[in-house]
């Protein structure tokens, strides 16, 4: 009878091979002062897989004060330094962003919004990260594969680091920006 009601709850939400785990915020949302956006952490809990995947997925259905959530675009520096003096956790656990790798002729980094990470200035890649991408696509040339990026704490600070399309990660940063609309808005009224 449960595993009725867990297959029909999956068809009726949806639930592909992502998984069916759930994530729950920890702590509070803190605003971002330059961009407007909300960055607020989430854990993931139940069983896995925690993967980057599933977490951009998941994410779309999260709302803060009327604003829809996705893994956060870190495209410059005051952004990732905002988070790591804001975020405590984070100088400590994996977070998925939304950043990764598409495995085609060339390893094309690509934010949840299709924007290309070459479009901005801003990297925060441990040392090795981007040999390990590159490499990881040339063995991969073609397949479309997606290499997750996500922030890992080290000794030497909180840098990206590239994972599988498999890796489990229990946490993830989560950003609900100013909606397009109210950016508009927001625009109109500077110019007057």
């Amino acid at each position: 009878m449960i595993s009725t009601l867990v297959a029909a709850m999956m068809m009726i939400q949806n639930i592909d091979d992502t998984g069916i785990a759930v994530a729950k915020p920890v702590g509070q949302a803190v605003l971002e002062p330059i961009t407007g956006s909300y960055f607020q952490i989430f854990e993931f809990y139940g069983r896995p897989p925690h993967t980057w995947r599933h977490a951009a997925r998941m994410v779309k259905g999260y709302r803060h004060k009327d604003r829809d959530g996705h893994l956060a675009f870190v495209k410059d520096g005051a952004t990732h330094f905002f988070l790591v003096l804001n975020f405590d956790m984070l100088r400590e656990k994996k977070m998925w962003i939304g950043l990764s790798a598409k495995c085609n002729e060339q390893a094309d980094l690509t934010w949840l919004d299709d924007t290309l990470l070459s479009d901005g200035s801003f990297r925060a890649w441990s040392p090795v990260a981007q040999k390990k991408f590159r490499d990881d696509c040339k063995r991969q040339q073609g397949s479309g594969t997606d290499l997750p990026i996500y922030y890992d704490p080290t000794e030497f600070g909180v840098r990206w680091e590239v994972g599988s399309p498999t890796l489990n990660i229990q946490h993830m940063m989560v950003e609900f920006p100013v909606p397009a609309a109210d950016e508009g808005e927001a625009a109109t009224e500077q110019g007057q």
